[in-house]
């Protein structure tokens, strides 16, 4: 199973240009509900995995269960990754104006602790996983729960079905932090990221982006935002689109 500790991995966020302007204005990373995501399936591979861990007379409790869980848990997903992803480009990056946004597990699972730490809230991270879901009648997931240093997981474990995805979707290596806040009905919630010098290791712009859109993300970052310290490059994968 996966280290879900290892602060120091990076993390890839494949996005349009707006939604990075957007969290640069902001300073908050945006959390979808679960059960709005473009998937329909999000929560049910895990829930037939769960299934296989219980006794048949819990069935109707369990799927009942999960779709509480999702229409109450907000998901950050992140590409986990120590470099870039063509196939993420394509998919998550849709065209020549997109950029990835580069952190880390420590900083993600960092902000959210902050958000969480009064308990009126609570989290879960960890890999995703697709395939092998259950191991000696146990869901086969490595998490751990936010916010840190309580002795007991302060979140539900049936939150692990948010973390199996179908084998198709393998190529996005995801990571994901999932928030759960049961008085909370909107369709996202956003996370403070107070220090975004802190926060973003790197920004790379689209491989197949003009030079012109290249450095104007430069300025915006380094001067409308003030975020000099921040590396923002083009990607090196240009190379094979011949800009």
């Amino acid at each position: 199973m996966a280290n879900a500790s290892n602060g120091s991995k990076k993390l890839w966020r494949y996005m349009p240009l707006i939604s990075l302007v957007d969290f640069l204005q902001t300073k908050e990373l945006r959390l979808p509900r679960a059960d709005l995501f473009e998937d329909i399936q999000e929560g049910f591979i895990g829930l037939d995995a769960l299934l296989e861990t219980i006794p048949p007379k819990l069935f109707p409790q369990a799927k009942e269960a999960v779709e509480k869980l999702n229409r109450q848990s907000f998901v950050s997903c992140w590409h986990l990754s120590s470099s870039e992803s063509l196939a993420m480009w394509k998919v998550y990056g849709g065209h020549a104006y997109s950029v990835a946004l580069v952190s880390s597990i420590g900083k993600v699972s960092s902000i959210c602790h902050d958000y969480c730490k009064d308990l009126s809230a609570a989290g879960m991270f960890g890999e995703v996983i697709y395939e092998n879901y259950v191991s000696n009648e146990v869901l086969n997931v490595a998490t751990m729960g936010i916010p840190f240093g309580y002795g007991e997981l302060p979140i539900s474990s049936a939150t692990q079905v948010l973390f199996m995805k179908a084998k198709a979707f393998s190529y996005e290596q995801e990571w994901r932090l999932v928030i759960r806040k049961s008085s909370e009905d909107a369709p996202a919630i956003r996370v403070p990221a107070p220090n975004l010098n802190e926060f973003i290791e790197a920004i790379y712009i689209s491989p197949e982006a003009p030079e012109w859109m290249v450095l104007a993300i430069k300025r915006l970052v380094s001067q409308q935002f003030g975020l000099a310290n921040i590396p923002v490059t083009k990607s090196p994968l240009s190379k094979h689109f011949g800009n």
